[in-house]
Order: structure tokens, then C-alpha cells, then sequence
């Protein structure tokens, strides 16, 4: 038998030397069906072995040597198994094997190149060989192997191989890796040769790569030679790949490694194929989680040897999105062996199971789902296009919000999400595949709240995110997850049973998350408070639900900063932004402790006191009704008193008929009558109420991008002299800076300019020569008052020019100043901007800097002359709230007043000498309509004028102006006999006085002003 076996190896070698190197020999195998013949007499000592095996084993008077084993109870060894084993051992077999294989493989290298060492081992071969040789040779080879591995494994059964024919498949298989491999390093070119021939098809088929031999069996085949066992293992070490993992054998490892060794071959420009190759392997063995592993190391090594041209590869087979996909089977085929665990960290898992606990198999799983997902990481860190590229395919995004569930690449994913989110768009595609983004994202919040336990801190590391997202640009994708209905799926969030700890923090990022969308952005209010309607009633309905315990402070803080539009800080400048929040916070307030609710109203208070803006907001809001509504069911005294200041400072702001009427109910019922302190407190609100004073529509200035700028041309008065009036509060003065008042000059920058300073008013004229004054005026902070600055034009002999400043109808100054005579119209007018001298630097007058004017105006009137003291204090007289034309009326002209008929007059008034007059109530969203009567011109009447994005329109109802609604002066009488008989029915102490006093000052104070 050994005799057949060497004269098969002798036929070969001798063929080999009448070949080797002489491409037209070689040529003659190549022809005629004689590589198939070839083939053939490679496998058939093999095959007879096992077909004279099978009769002998059929035999019965054969013993059967596996059963006689088995009883015996000694371990079984390769004759045990179904295999020649009376006609040769394990060592001829082996040993004949080898020579085989070498024999095959000497057709490309000389006998003394052909040994099986590690990959890291081999090295470039010189030899006086042809290229077109070897080429054709190891076409040749190819060919053979071709058709000698689809033999052998035609001889498998189901599950196994014969072992004699598995030992010769597995030598043979290494040594033609390592021989290609060393072909391979010295001439790289025939890389083609072995594409072309479909050599990675071969060695990735069912062949070889996935009916290998394992480990074991390795040691089985080299028996007890310790030195061929360390080459085994090393080539499966050579590369980084191990040979512990359990789905993984040698055979599969060196192949993977020759193929990492040919796809970074420096001469190989294009390694699409290799990567090609892999990638299949790849998406057949997902079963095998050693085995994945194994391969996307390769990916990583491939992919750091060989940027360029694996960047390529990448993009061309959409290698991530292929590769995140088995990420996702592994990760659920973990979640499936282990229905009730979530893995965490870096290995650790929850519920107390460790690590240590789980097989192999689980271990190479969760490593798979890393690796994937750092080669997604490598790719998009190395290529300038990668995430652009990783951003328009929606597959590679799904799977990347499918590892979003593993709780150990959780903050990983997100920072990869965040990441796509920072590329700007540059097109519509782009903005389409942000939109479909978006839409991933927020559908995720639904997946977690489906399928996840945990999916609290699941969303809450996503709400978390999404703040950052609005960070990078806030009105883009502001817009963009709003057209993603992104406020359903977050308010969503807040439906479910948590414990107190969680849920807190639950809803704190949903509040702070709605905040960072909702701010600044009226569209984005609209459409939330469309969903969640007025007031955010849903939204109330869900947290009061949410908290069945009491509020925290950090709850009202995060409803106060969702009020204010961001981070809530209590100071002068602190501006309600969002005033569907206002009725949200109080509902949430009067549920919380009584310290909370004293924490609640005092800020409430300090935002109302410091900004009119806030009181308006605040009044529309319905504020005053709800503070009535809680004030008549509130027990604790000190509660109580913070909601009448609070009553107080809102009503006295602006009141409607309907809580007019609530408030004297209020104090006509029994419940708050027999409360002497309650009716004490309500009545010094109405007593308050009444003494307000101010225009009840006027302009809010932040002194941000805030003012009023007149579009149309205006005629300058060039004969007459100018005038200028206005109700104004000033909110604050800037230290040493001056703030715009008014300004009116022609395209060429002749006219004047008036700015406020803290104890000055300085005016510039600029015609052909600049003159810059400073008038005295001090005018305090939060009051308002009533402001006229008029300019005379200078006659012969009169004494010049003069600039006078009133205050309430009084001369406070005047100076002397140049009048700027100008023929051309002005096109350059403005009202509360920001200003700058025309000649002078703010630091020669006196101050470091200019600003736009902070505060409130009422009517705004500019005449083209220089008014009377006399019509000044008649303008003034009518009060802050005339916002008309002056132009007679007849109730007032009844009076037989001069002062009113000196400028209420048809002919003798001064409506015709009216520029324009603004207010704030004759308005169409940021236009303003001129209320000057149309006499001299009908341009008057198409004068444009628009408010800037700093600038508010408010408007308000005083008391004192509405209590005709309930009766007017007479509604205050029957409180003096009510609370008399209130006060005897209750037994308590005699303080009706007091009470009474109160009713008869504020009758007095509606006499005086009906008077």
C-alpha cells in the first residue's frame, strides 16, 4: 500500500521536473481535459481507500471495531471512527498527506521554498522563473483545486468528512495558502491571475472555508508531533486572529489572513474584490460569532494598510450598512438567549449575572456588535465624505438606531448621531435626508417605550441629545423636528407609571427639551400649542397625572425656564418669552407645598414688578382671573397675601370687565367678608388698581435690536420749526451710555438727533455746520411721563434758534442750537434706535457709549412746528391714552376750555400741523398706521412705519377706565353696608372702619378722576 502512495507522489514529482518552468509543457496539461484527469489522480488513492473501507466494513466477519471501543471504555482514536484502518495508520496517512500536498505545490516553487510557516514568516522568493510560467501555473493549480475540493466534498455526509480524507482536505488546504501567499508577495501582479480564476470564491465556498476542520481536529492530524502542532497555531496567530475561539477554525483563520495579506498589497490598487469576498463570508456566518469577529478584524487591519482604495471598496459594496446589519442579528440573537438581562458596559451585566457567567459565544457576540460598530467609527473619523455618505443612506442610519438598544454602545451611537447632525446642509437632498433623520430619531422614543424596561433612561439620554442637536443651529432644527411631529412623540413620554426618582428626572428633560424647541421660534409655539392647546393644557394635565407626589423645585424651576424661553435667572432683564406657560406654572404651583408656593409667587412677583412686558403677557394669559380664583379658596395667610400683591400689581396693570366683576363678587360674598384681612387686602388692590396711570397702548422696548423706523419719506419743516412729543417710561438707564430718541435726517445725513443720558438730553443739529447740546433733564426710572422737545426756527432779531425740553407740560431747560434748514425730505427717521453722534464721539459728551432706548412709549407725534407752552400742557392734559388727531372733539370742546380749544380746533388746533402721529393701537402686525388727518397732503395718510424685532405692541384696560362695566362709581356703595352686617354676624372684633375707609378712598379717587 505505502508502495501505490509513493508512486503516486513519484509520478508527480517526476511530471513536476519536466515542467516546472517551461510554459509549453505546462501548456500540455492545460489541454484536453487533462486537468480534470489530473485532478483526479490526486483524489483516487483516497476515494479507493474509502470504497475498499465500506466493503470491508459491510463485511460480517469484520469486527466492529467502533462498538468494541465503546465497550471497553477506552478513549476512541482515529481507527474508531468509519475509515481504512487496516490498510494504513494515522502516521502514513499524515505523512503521505503531506508530501501530496507539497508535491502539488513544487509545480510553482522549487521543493525547497514549500514549507508550511507562519504568515508573518514569509518572504520574498527570487528565481530565474518566467513570469507567463507562473502565471499560467497557477491558473493551472487553481483549476485543479477547483475540481478536487468539490470532490472530496461530494464524499461528505451530512454533517462530517471521512477522517483519512479530511486529513489530506486540510493539509492541502494549508499548504496551497501558504504557497499562494508566498507566490503572491513576490509577484503581486498575479493577484489578477488569481481573481480572474475565482480563487476567493474557491477558498470562501462550502469547500473549504465553511467545511474546515476544527481546532481538534488540527491536533488530530498532526497526532503527537509537537512541532507541527506550534505551526498550526501560529499561523492562525500570525495575523492577530486566535485560535481559542470556538466557531473558529485554523483553516478559516488563514484564509481570512491571506486575503487581508492581498487586499493591502501595496501594489494592489482596487482591492473591491478582496473586500467583496470578505464582506460575504461575513454575512454567510452570522451564526458564528467567533467567526464575525475574526472577520472585522480583518476589516479594521484592511481598512488602516490601505485607506485609499478601501475607502472605495466601502463606499461601492456599502460595507457599513452590510456590516452594522449582522451587528444587529448578533445583538438580537444576545437579547433572544437572554430575554430579561441587558448587558451593559464593558461586559458587566444587570440583574447581578456577570460576565464571567456567560459562554464564548455570548462573549464573541457582544465583541461583534463593538467591532461593528468601531469600524463604522474608523470609517467616518478617515473619510472627509464618509458621514455625508453615512447621512443620505437611510439603511446604515436604521441600523445604527438599532445598536442605539445596546446599553453599552448607547452614548457611542448618540455621539455618531450628533455628529451627522453637525454637517451643514448644502442642498436640498441634504435637507431631505436630515428630515428622514430626524424622523429615525424620534421614532425611536416609541421603540424604547415599546420594548425596552428601561426606556426612562433610554429617552432620557435621547432627550438629552436632542438639546445638544438644537444647539448647532437652533431654528434649523427647530423647523425640521417639527415638521417630524416631534412634540407627540416627547409629550408621549410623560404616559406611564415610574418610580418618584426616575420619573422626576423624566419629566425635567422633557420639560427642557420642549423648552430648547419651542424657543424663540412662534411657529414652533403655534403648532405645540395646537397639540397641546391654550395654556398647554395637555401638557398640565399630564404632569399634574405624572406627579401624583408633590412638585420639586427643580419642576418650577424647569417651567420657569421653559417661561422665559431657556435658563431662568431672576433679574431686571428677565422677559417672559413663551406666555402659555404662565397658567401651566400657577396650576403646577398650587399643587406644590406651601414653601414651594411662597417660592413660586415671589418670583412671579419680582417678574412682574421689574418688566410692563410681563405684565402684559401675563394679563393675556388669564393670570389675574386664576390668582381671584385661587385668592377665594386659599387657607394659608401668608399664600394669601402674596396672591393679593400679586393681584394688585396684574390688575393695576390692566383688568377686563369679567374680573372686575369676579372681584367684587369676591368681596360681596360671605366666605371673604367675614375674612376681615381678606377683604382688607382685596380692597388695597382696588385701591391701587385705580391710581395706575400710563397710556393704555403703548410700544416695549428691550433695548435689543428694538425701535421703530419710519419706511416712508418725511417732509422736513424748513420754515417753522420742529416738534416732537411722547408718554414714556424709562425702564433703566445705561451707566455713562446715552439711548436713542428720535432721529430724522435726509439720504446725505443733514437733520437732527435727540438721545436720553441719565441726567441729560443731547440733541445734534447737522446742516452745514454740526452743533451738539446737552439740555438738562431728569427723568426717573418706571414712571411714565410725558416728554415734548420743540426747535424754533431763528429770526432776525428774536434771539436765535431755541431747543426747549418739557416734562409734564413744564419747561425744564432751554438752550440755544442752530436749526438745520434742509430743503430735501427725510428718508433716514427713526424712533428709539440705536443712535451715534454725527460730530461729536460719545466719550467728548460725557459718555462711554450709545444704546437703543429701554422702556415703553406711548402716542408718538412729530408736528412741523415749534408748539406753544400753552399746547404742550393741552396735549398733556388730555392724558396718555389720547392717541387721536386731534382733531375736535366735541365733548371736550363742550367745556368752553382754551387750552383744549387751542389745539382741538379745526382751524386754530394743531392737527393740521401734524407730521405723523404712531401708536401702538393703530397697528397691523409690525406696521404701524399714521393717525394724522389728511389736510394738507394725501401722502400723510400712506406713511409706512414698522416696529423692529425688539419692539412689542401692548395694550391694556386700566380700572378706572372700564369700571362702568359693573356699574361704575355706585358698585362701591353697597360694600359699606355689607361689610357692616358681615362684620355683626360673625362675632368678630368691630373693624369696619377701616374697611369702610377704604371703600370711601377709593370712591373719592373715581370722583376726583371723573372730575
Amino acid at each position: 500500500r505505502s508502495d501505490i502512495l509513493q508512486l503516486q507522489i513519484l509520478s508527480l514529482e517526476i511530471l513536476r521536473e519536466a515542467v516546472f518552468g517551461n510554459v509549453n509543457n505546462l501548456q500540455f496539461l492545460c489541454e484536453n481535459g487533462r486537468i480534470h484527469k489530473f485532478a483526479n489522480s490526486i483524489c483516487w488513492p483516497a476515494f479507493m481507500f474509502q470504497e475498499f473501507h465500506q466493503q470491508k466494513f459491510l463485511d460480517p466477519e469484520v469486527p466492529n471495531w467502533k462498538l468494541d471501543r465503546q465497550s471497553t471504555g477506552n478513549s476512541p482514536t482515529l481507527e474508531s471512527f468509519p475509515s481504512p484502518v487496516d490498510i494504513l495508520n494515522t502516521t502514513e496517512w499524515n505523512e503521505y498527506s503531506v508530501k501530496l500536498s507539497k508535491a502539488l505545490c513544487s509545480f510553482l516553487l522549487p521543493p525547497n521554498e514549500i514549507r508550511y510557516c507562519p504568515g508573518s514568516t514569509v518572504t520574498k522568493i527570487s528565481l530565474p522563473i518566467s513570469l507567463a510560467y507562473w502565471e499560467q501555473c497557477a491558473r493551472w493549480i487553481i483549476k485543479i483545486l477547483s475540481t478536487v475540493f468539490p470532490c472530496i466534498k461530494a464524499c461528505a455526509s451530512e454533517t462530517e468528512l471521512p477522517n483519512h480524507i479530511r486529513i489530506l482536505s486540510n493539509i492541502l488546504q494549508h499548504y496551497m495558502l501558504s504557497t499562494f501567499k508566498k507566490v503572491l508577495i513576490s509577484a503581486p501582479v498575479l493577484l489578477k491571475s488569481f481573481r480572474e480564476e475565482g480563487l476567493w470564491d474557491l477558498i470562501f465556498s462550502e469547500k473549504i472555508f465553511y467545511f474546515g476542520s476544527s481546532l481538534e481536529c488540527i491536533h488530530q492530524i498532526v497526532g503527537e508531533t509537537e512541532t507541527q502542532t506550534d505551526h498550526f497555531t501560529d499561523a492562525a496567530e500570525s495575523t492577530g486572529y486566535k485560535s481559542n475561539l470556538p466557531d473558529v477554525n485554523i483553516l478559516q483563520s488563514e484564509a481570512i489572513s491571506f486575503l487581508e495579506f492581498a487586499a493591502t498589497l501595496n501594489e494592489n490598487t482596487n482591492n473591491l474584490p478582496e473586500c467583496s469576498a470578505l464582506l460575504s463570508a461575513l454575512e454567510h456566518c452570522t451564526n458564528g460569532p467567533g467567526l464575525v469577529v475574526t472577520i472585522l478584524k480583518s476589516f479594521h487591519v484592511i481598512l488602516k494598510l490601505a485607506t485609499e482604495q478601501t475607502l472605495v471598496s466601502f463606499k461601492s459594496l456599502d460595507v457599513l450598512t452590510r456590516v452594522l446589519k449582522v451587528a444587529c442579528l448578533q445583538a438580537q440573537e444576545l437579547r433572544k438567549a437572554h430575554p430579561s438581562d441587558d448587558f451593559r458596559g464593558n461586559g458587566s451585566q444587570s440583574n447581578n449575572v456577570q460576565m464571567d457567567s456567560l459562554d464564548e459565544r455570548i462573549k464573541n457576540a457582544l465583541t461583534c456588535v463593538e467591532l461593528a460598530f468601531n469600524l463604522f467609527k474608523e470609517y467616518v473619523t478617515i473619510s472627509d465624505l464618509g458621514r455625508m455618505i453615512i447621512l443620505h443612506n437611510a439603511n446604515c442610519i436604521g441600523c445604527l438606531f438599532d445598536l442605539f438598544q445596546e446599553e453599552n454602545l448607547r452614548k457611542h451611537v448618540l455621539e455618531q448621531v450628533l455628529a451627522l447632525y453637525r454637517l451643514p446642509p448644502s442642498s436640498a437632498q441634504d435637507h431631505t435626508a436630515k428630515l428622514q433623520l430626524c424622523s429615525k430619531y424620534l421614532e425611536t422614543f416609541t421603540r424604547a417605550k415599546e420594548h425596552e424596561k428601561n426606556f426612562a433612561e433610554m429617552s432620557i439620554d435621547l432627550l438629552v441629545t436632542l438639546r445638544e442637536i438644537i444647539l448647532i443651529d437652533r431654528a434649523y432644527y427647530q423647523n425640521l423636528f417639527r415638521n417630524g411631529e416631534c412634540f407627540l412623540h416627547i409629550v408621549s413620554l410623560l404616559n406611564g407609571t415610574f418610580d418618584e426618582a426616575v420619573g422626576e428626572q423624566l419629566v425635567l428633560n422633557v420639560l427642557q427639551t420642549l423648552t430648547s424647541l419651542l424657543a424663540e421660534n412662534d411657529e414652533s409655539k403655534a403648532a405645540f400649542r395646537m397639540l397641546v392647546g391654550v395654556g398647554y393644557q395637555t401638557l398640565q394635565s399630564l404632569l399634574l397625572d405624572f406627579c401624583k407626589w408633590l412638585p420639586s423645585r427643580k419642576l418650577l424651576d424647569a417651567l420657569l425656564g421653559m417661561l422665559v424661553d431657556g435658563t431662568f435667572e431672576i433679574n431686571e432683564k428677565t422677559t417672559i418669552k413663551n406666555e402659555d406657560v404662565i397658567i401651566l406654572f400657577l396650576n403646577v404651583l398650587q399643587k406644590s407645598s406651601t414653601s414651594l408656593q411662597h417660592y413660586g409667587l415671589v418670583v412671579l412677583q419680582q417678574l412682574l414688578k421689574g418688566s410692563i412686558t410681563n405684565r402684559t403677557y401675563c394679563f393675556k394669559a388669564g393670570l389675574l382671573s386664576f390668582l381671584l380664583d385661587w385668592f377665594s379658596v386659599e387657607e394659608w395667610e401668608d399664600t394669601v397675601i402674596k396672591i393679593a400683591e400679586l393681584i394688585q400689581i396684574i390688575g393695576g396693570h390692566s383688568i377686563s370687565g369679567k374680573d372686575i366683576r369676579k372681584m367684587f363678587a369676591l368681596l360681596r360674598g360671605e366666605k371673604i367678608s367675614v375674612k376681615q384681612k381678606h377683604s382688607s387686602l382685596l380692597l388695597t388692590s382696588l385701591s391701587h388698581m385705580l391710581k395706575e396711570k400710563g397710556p393704555e397702548a403703548f410700544f416695549e422696548f428691550s433695548g435689543h435690536d428694538s425701535g421703530i423706523e419710519v419706511k416712508s419719506p418725511v417732509q422736513w419743516p424748513y420754515s417753522k420749526g420742529l416738534s416732537f412729543c411722547c408718554w414714556l417710561r424709562v425702564e433703566s438707564f445705561p451707566e455713562n451710555g446715552m439711548m436713542g430718541l428720535f432721529s430724522f435726517f435726509t439720504e446725505n445725513g443733514k437733520g437732527c438727533l435727540a438721545m436720553l443720558g441719565k441726567n441729560t438730553l443731547v440733541y445734534e443739529s447737522v446742516s452745514q455746520k454740526n452743533q451738539c447740546v446737552l439740555l438738562p433733564l431728569s427723568l426717573p426710572t418706571k414712571q411714565w411721563k410725558f416728554l415734548s422737545v420743540t426747535h424754533t426756527v431763528g429770526r432776525a432779531f428774536s434771539g436765535g434758534s431755541q431747543l426747549r425740553c418739557y416734562v409734564d407740560g413744564d419747561l425744564v431747560s432751554t438752550e440755544k442750537c442752530r436749526y438745520a434748514k434742509v430743503n430735501e425730505v427725510m428718508t433716514r427717521c427713526s424712533l428709539g434706535t440705536e443712535l451715534m453722534p454725527i460730530g461729536e464721539e460719545p466719550t467728548s459728551l460725557g459718555f462711554e457709549g450709545t444704546f437703543a432706548f429701554t422702556g415703553q412709549m406711548g402716542p408718538v407725534y412729530a408736528f412741523s412746528d415749534a408748539l406753544s407752552a400753552e399746547q404742550i400742557r393741552g396735549i398733556y392734559n388730555l392724558g396718555p391714552s389720547y392717541m387721536y388727531s386731534f382733531l375736535g372733539d366735541q365733548n371736550l370742546l363742550m367745556n368752553n376750555d382754551s387750552l383744549y380749544k387751542g389745539i382741538l380746533d379745526a382751524r386754530d388746533g394743531i392737527s393740521s400741523k401734524m407730521i405723523f402721529g404712531l401708536n401702538a393701537q393703530a397697528s397691523n402686525n409690525r406696521t404701524l398706521f399714521n393717525v394724522s388727518s389728511v389736510l394738507d397732503s394725501l401722502d400723510k395718510s400712506k406713511l409706512e412705519a414698522t416696529i423692529m424685532g425688539g419692539t412689542k405692541l401692548c395694550s391694556r384696560r386700566l380700572l378706572q377706565d372700564i369700571i362702568y362695566c359693573v356699574g361704575g362709581v355706585s358698585v362701591l356703595f353697597p360694600l359699606l353696608i355689607h361689610f357692616d352686617d358681615a362684620i355683626t354676624h360673625s362675632g368678630e372684633s368691630p373693624t369696619g372702619d377701616q374697611l369702610a375707609g377704604q371703600v370711601i378712598e377709593s370712591l373719592l379717587h373715581l370722583f376726583w378722576m371723573e372730575m
